[in-house]
């Protein structure tokens, strides 16, 4: 059975979600409030990494997509990208080897599906991931990487509405994962040192994220019953933990 949220799931699905999705994502979420009170029982704080330290990898692929996302993306979208890629360096603890240019790459592509120009039309497709997972295969071929390489990367864009991400998915579809949902609903962020907080926001503005992205994801949501999003937000509240999220003031 194709696990939830891969590609081979979203081929089999288009996105949407039965029973037994249903239920492992309910499992996942409960796993992940219980490590999140362990962690803030236990005052778990790490510094890796500095801020000024982090740079998108020098490469043509990533360029481009920088400049794709740059130029279909409202500011606010935009800017979430790139904090996202901040955060997930943040908060890799370097305990295994990390592919820095498949991370970057999707992290700028892996909301193009929430862009007017890469939205899905119609309503056989469930999901919003799915546009930025083709984009990805297809810079990718353009830039003759080996097909297992490329396959990563779309599948950790189609992964990154998941809860939690299994470690065999690679160490970029968790940080994908944990860069994009630190920076929406700060998930995880409490690990950081409030300065790093800072410094990330300070280069590139949340442009009052909250307010900008839960119309859209709540959009998504409606548009597309049964995918993720309509999931999180009905089962999770997550456009609540969205607003709530304590260390970003807007």
């Amino acid at each position: 059975m194709a696990k939830t949220g891969t590609l081979d799931w979203m081929e089999k699905t288009h996105g949407k979600l039965g029973l037994g999705d249903r239920l492992r994502l309910i499992g996942q979420g409960v796993r992940a409030r219980a490590a999140t009170r362990q962690r803030l029982r236990d005052n778990v704080r790490f510094r890796h990494m500095e801020v000024d330290d982090i740079l998108p990898p020098d490469s043509a692929i990533a360029r481009e997509a920088m400049a794709l996302c740059g130029s279909v993306s409202e500011p606010f979208l935009f800017n979430h990208c790139m904090r996202s890629w901040f955060w997930a360096r943040l908060l890799d603890d370097g305990r295994e080897a990390l592919d820095t240019e498949v991370l970057f790459t999707g992290m700028m592509l892996h909301d193009l599906g929430l862009t007017e120009r890469f939205a899905l039309r119609g309503r056989s497709m469930r999901c919003f991931t799915l546009p930025g997972a083709r984009m990805a295969e297809e810079l990718a071929a353009k830039h003759d990487w080996p097909g297992a390489r490329a396959r990563r990367m779309a599948e950790a864009i189609t992964l990154h509405l998941n809860v939690e991400i299994e470690a065999r998915h690679g160490r970029e579809a968790e940080l994908m994962r944990a860069g994009s949902g630190g920076d929406v609903a700060g998930l995880g962020l409490d690990v950081l040192d409030s300065d790093q907080i800072d410094a990330v926001c300070h280069r590139h503005p949340r442009l009052n994220l909250k307010g900008e992205i839960t119309p859209v994801l709540k959009a998504e949501a409606q548009a597309r019953p049964g995918c993720r999003i309509h999931f999180l937000i009905k089962t999770f509240g997550f456009d609540r933990l969205i607003a709530q999220a304590p260390m970003f003031v807007e």
